[in-house]
């Protein structure tokens, strides 16, 4: 039986396990990491941060706000890291080594467990990260000819 709880909840769970050399498992929620994590459905397993990060890492981190984020490393700024979800366009820069609790090693989706170090895997962040221009071009000309088809066709 699965029990849902807050992350603010986890976190310090989360955070011993890996404080012990350990692992910790959950279910993100959200919609930022689509198409690789499915809100609710996939899980994620995250170990203790081996800095500095590297591109393409995926992180758990603590915004200044206070709020808990999954999101990919896709630059370095300054010292600091330019984060962004995979499912976003927005980069989200100043993330400190500070705000990382841990980052991703594995995650299962439809059943079936992924490492971050596959060949697979690694292809896939590469070309998501390099495309994202070509994403928001895309979905911006889907938005405009979604506008034309409404006024053509009432």
């Amino acid at each position: 039986m699965n029990k849902v709880v807050s992350m603010e909840e986890m976190i310090p769970l989360i955070k011993n396990q890996l404080e012990a050399g350990g692992k910790a498992t959950f279910t993100p929620k959200g919609k930022s990491m689509l198409p690789m994590l499915r809100d609710g459905m996939d899980t994620v397993t995250i170990a203790r941060a081996k800095f500095p990060l590297k591109k393409y890492d995926l992180p758990l981190y603590q915004r200044k706000d206070g709020s808990y984020v999954l999101h990919r490393v896709v630059d370095l700024s300054q010292g600091k890291y330019v984060m962004r979800g995979d499912g976003q366009f927005v980069k989200e820069y100043g993330i400190e080594e500070s705000q990382i609790i841990g980052v991703v090693v594995s995650f299962t989706r439809k059943g079936k467990k992924h490492s971050c170090q596959g060949l697979g895997y690694r292809i896939y962040v590469k070309v998501w990260v390099a495309t994202v221009g070509l994403r928001k071009i895309k979905k911006k000309g889907r938005r405009i000819l979604g506008r034309i088809k409404r006024k053509i066709l009432g």
